[in-house]
């Protein structure tokens, strides 16, 4: 988003405050005990569709690690490329929103810290006026990383925005993006596998 996007910052701080705000509500929901809205997060994780829906996802996702060298050997440029800037031309507000919501649905089933430490405060019991500002750091802490990211930006954009090139580049011509599909693909195959077959 910081390399590619014509308005970076906006694009990047809506993503934050889209992903970032479902879970802090999450957090509340959860601490203040709205069952049908934790049955339903449940009942999405146990859903037979949803699983399917990620298995096919996963395979997907694997059979493409595999196939994009040969599916690119002949073309001209770098197809990671081509997507970078394709994505990066058009990253209007509703993809945004989108990607934000995907990336929320797609993480919070498997948040594990999130849920041990919600978990945390809850066997203690606090009161809201604890629990609520603990809450509400853990997820300022969760996005600290991007937002440090931004402030360099913002204190030096030229620098910063080379670095990023270059790191985006070097990513690119390695096999690690081939690696991290491959690796997101296993999950969803993890995901899909272990809501399908019984336990």
């Amino acid at each position: 988003m910081l390399t590619e996007s014509k308005k970076k910052e906006q694009r990047l701080l809506l993503f934050l405050a889209i992903a970032q705000g479902a879970y802090f509500i999450l957090g509340i929901v959860f601490m203040l005990g709205i069952d049908p809205v934790i049955d339903l997060f449940q009942q999405l994780k146990e859903s037979i569709f949803v699983s399917v829906i990620f298995l096919i996802t996963g395979i997907g996702l694997i059979y493409l690690s595999f196939a994009l060298p040969k599916l690119t050997k002949n073309k001209s440029g770098n197809i990671y490329t081509r997507i970078f800037q394709k994505i990066g031309n058009t990253l209007s507000v509703k993809v945004v929103v989108t990607i934000a919501f995907l990336a929320f649905l797609i993480e919070v089933t498997q948040a594990i810290p999130y849920w041990a430490m919600l978990g945390l405060v809850t066997y203690h019991q606090l009161p809201p006026l604890i629990w609520l500002p603990t809450v509400a750091i853990y997820n300022i802490l969760m996005v600290l990383p991007s937002l440090v990211l931004l402030f360099l930006y913002k204190t030096n954009p030229i620098k910063t925005e080379l670095k990023l090139v270059g790191f985006r580049n070097r990513l690119m011509k390695s096999n690690a993006t081939l690696w991290a599909i491959g690796g997101a693909g296993g999950i969803f195959l993890h995901l899909g596998l272990n809501g399908i077959i019984p336990h």
